[in-house]
């Protein structure tokens, strides 16, 4: 069978130091260069980061006059020709010169297989704190409420891939997956007429909008990795937070669909997560339980950043009428 192409939607926005790492991972793949299309879909950068890109082959320059990330995608899926549709980013890298090669193979022995996710990991030269982050793969309060991957795997079909072993399942949208960026492959036909809504869309919206119209079929690879660079400090992770909590959710929660979120059991978790969270005991004994089992001492990080997230949003919440009308609507239904 002949290989699909596949597009990469990569948002830029002042990414000079890091989208040649990101640009170079996907040129040493082996797979037809001919089949890869890469769209980088760039804010307003000035610095050179649209020079870094237009230097590398199957690269198309894009402007996007709103500057996120979730509009530059609605520019991309527009010019997008692959079959397969790649959510990346500038701080992303493959990690494998067979990723495409496999996720492709996966693809068409499947053809019900709507979506595919892999892995994040951190490379040598990461931050300490990007170390951490790799073992949760999201923020801490996504780590402790949301833990369905474990319970699809228990039950997911098992193939093999290039000698990757992929597991393969339904999704239940009242059961969700925090699943939406940094790798994760979309099949262009279903999600196409999602993403070029004029709305505002996030990434996590985009899987659960999926999953509620039964496109559920969808793939894990667990050692399939891709890079995430994601953070340099932890201050960087406490701006993201405010940042996401006020502009994504906030200010477009009007547009937005998050069932992902309004799900039978989250205000149960969440009240736990809180207490969890405040009295760092409770995380604390957790991380040193982790830490022996994995003989990784990055766990040691996951009290002081559960508390920090948890007083990051306490302090939004407490500080803005919308947050209390958030907070109202997580109480009292949608």
């Amino acid at each position: 069978m002949e290989l699909p192409k596949i597009t990469f939607f990569i948002p830029t926005y002042n990414e000079e130091k890091r989208i040649a790492r990101c640009l170079e991972s996907i040129a040493s793949q082996k797979y037809p260069k001919e089949k890869i299309e890469i769209l980088v879909v760039d804010g307003g950068s000035t610095d050179k980061t649209r020079e870094v890109a237009a230097n590398f082959p199957g690269v198309k320059l894009l402007d996007n006059p709103k500057k996120l990330a979730d509009y530059g995608i609605k520019i991309a899926i527009r010019e997008a020709s692959g079959e397969l549709f790649v959510i990346f980013a500038a701080d992303n890298g493959l990690a494998s010169e067979d990723w495409l090669d496999t996720q492709a193979k996966l693809f068409l022995q499947n053809i019900n297989l709507s979506v595919t996710w892999c892995r994040m990991i951190a490379s040598g030269d990461d931050a300490a704190i990007n170390h951490y982050y790799a073992l949760i793969q999201n923020d801490p309060l996504s780590f402790f409420v949301n833990d369905n991957l474990s319970i699809y795997l228990k039950g997911a079909i098992s193939v093999k891939i290039n000698n990757y072993a992929c597991s393969l399942f339904s999704v239940d949208s009242q059961k969700p997956l925090i699943w939406g960026a940094n790798g994760l492959i979309y099949r262009t036909r279903l999600v196409k007429d999602i993403l070029m809504r004029d709305e505002f869309i996030a990434d996590n919206d985009v899987f659960q909008i999926l999953m509620e119209r039964k496109d559920n079929f969808v793939a894990y690879i667990p050692r399939l990795y891709v890079y995430h660079h994601h953070l340099r400090r932890l201050s960087d992770w406490v701006k993201k937070w405010e940042r996401n909590f006020i502009h994504h959710l906030l200010e477009q929660r009007s547009s937005r669909n998050m069932n992902w979120i309004f799900v039978p059991d989250f205000k149960r978790k969440m009240i736990f997560w809180i207490i969890y969270s405040a009295i760092p005991v409770f995380s604390l004994c957790q991380a040193a339980y982790f830490a022996i089992r994995d003989k990784n001492g990055y766990w040691f990080y996951h009290p002081l950043v559960s508390f920090l997230q948890m007083f990051t949003y306490a302090r939004i919440i407490l500080s803005r009428k919308d947050g209390w009308r958030f907070i109202r609507g997580i109480i009292f239904g949608k």
